[in-house]
């Protein structure tokens, strides 16, 4: 998978996949995420994009936690400016549990103004699916 731009931050790395068009996230294994680090995702995200919002795929199968307030400024206007689209890749229950509880906090925050966000275990029909929000 080529990839023309990287950005790593504390617990990952962020990069524009321009085979499909979109921004993938990855974290390191274990990674438990905090304010910090999801502050530092968006900037990652903004970085590479240069503030165009693209659908990202974010891979959360790595991911052992997610604070209260990681989940909540993913969902904030700020985050949600940097992004279409999310497709969150899980892989186990845990990773399955924190996208349930993300998407939950997500849509009590912003209702049916969402940004479209869906959980897959394939990573196939997840960017199958983000290919709609592509610009």
């Amino acid at each position: 998978m080529e990839n023309s731009t990287a950005v790593t931050f504390s617990s990952g790395r962020i990069w524009l996949d321009d085979a499909n068009g979109i921004v993938r996230v990855e974290f390191a294994p274990g990674t438990h995420q905090t304010l910090q680090i999801a502050r530092e995702v968006i900037a990652g995200i903004n970085s590479i994009t240069s503030g165009a919002r693209r659908p990202a795929l974010v891979d959360l199968t790595r991911v052992k936690a997610a604070d209260r307030d990681a989940r909540s400024y993913y969902g904030s206007p700020e985050a949600t400016a940097s992004w279409s689209a999310a497709a969150l890749l899980v892989d186990s229950p845990l990773s399955t549990t924190i996208a349930n509880i993300w998407m939950a906090v997500f849509s009590t925050i912003h209702g049916k103004r969402a940004n479209p966000s869906k959980i897959f275990s394939d990573e196939a029909a997840a960017l199958e699916w983000l290919k709609g929000f592509r610009s």
